[in-house]
């Protein structure tokens, strides 16, 4: 049986992964110190959150010392691993420690993948078909590239605002990475229904799934999609060269609202994951 609480922690961890591991975006000497330990905060929090679900989901009261000292299952493994790597991450950038923080980084990144991965084999029970071993993790992964996509490259648009001669290039690599995990869902909506066809074992539809359904294809991959078209449209070469401080600020806060349109998509493709055996 599944609750709120699965739902809150898949997209809450998936969010957490993507936004630090999109960091790699931005060349550390791009921008100063203050940037990467306000994400280094951001994530932490997120993170915490995440890890008080994940002891919620296992049955384990949320106190100090289950959280960091409940290391049965090789997910929890990875999720304090995680989280104490970004910790200490962010506490180098009060130091000059490039190469440890670098390392440190890469080090996350790798906890990270692991913690998406090890996620989804709680949820491979409910799947009936063919290569969820391996379309689930995807889902779950390309979950992540799309939350930190809108989440870390919002707040770098906002950064345009404290070093306005920022190249515009590193904020569209957000937004183009916005366009190719979008592309990833649509194909696996597709491969969700050709394999739907294929059982007999599968949920019908009912008033409130098609609802959700509605939701998240409406709101979560065509209105993201439009907010994309949008954002482009502020960063293509000819409006940088009219306002390129207005275009910057035009851009981010589409992706502001794009964080909104994502969300909502991502908490309904959970619903619909938990309840209908929906991988997109």
């Amino acid at each position: 049986m599944f609750s709120i609480i699965d739902v809150f922690y898949l997209v809450f961890s998936q969010l957490t992964v993507g936004g630090f591991v999109l960091l790699f975006l931005v060349p550390q000497g791009l921008v100063g110190a203050n940037f990467y330990r306000l994400m280094g905060a951001i994530y932490l929090l997120v993170g915490g959150l995440s890890r008080c679900a994940n002891l919620a989901l296992h049955q384990q009261p949320v106190t100090f010392l289950n959280f960091f000292g409940s290391w049965q299952h090789p997910e929890s493994i990875s999720v304090i691993t995680f989280f104490l790597i970004v910790l200490v991450w962010t506490l180098t950038w009060w130091f000059k420690t490039p190469l440890l923080t670098r390392t440190l980084f890469w080090g996350g990144v790798i906890s990270s993948v692991a913690w998406i991965v090890l996620s989804a084999q709680r949820y491979l029970q409910i799947i009936q078909i063919p290569g969820e071993m391996f379309l689930l993790p995807v889902q779950f992964l390309a979950a992540a590239v799309l939350l930190g996509a809108v989440h870390t490259g919002m707040w770098f648009g906002h950064w345009y605002l404290v070093v306005p001669d920022l190249p515009v290039r590193y904020l569209k690599r957000f937004n183009s990475g916005l366009l190719y995990t979008l592309l990833v869902m649509v194909l696996l909506l597709c491969l969700n229904f050709f394999f739907r066809q294929q059982s007999t074992n599968v949920v019908s539809f009912n008033l409130f799934y098609h609802i959700i359904f509605g939701m998240r294809v409406l709101i979560g991959i065509a209105g993201t999609l439009l907010l994309y078209f949008i954002t482009w449209d502020c960063l293509r070469p000819k409006s940088v060269a009219r306002d390129e401080l207005g275009a910057t600020r035009a851009a981010t806060g589409f992706l502001f609202i794009a964080i909104i349109t994502v969300f909502i998509g991502e908490f309904c493709s959970r619903l619909l994951l938990l309840e209908m055996q929906f991988i997109f």
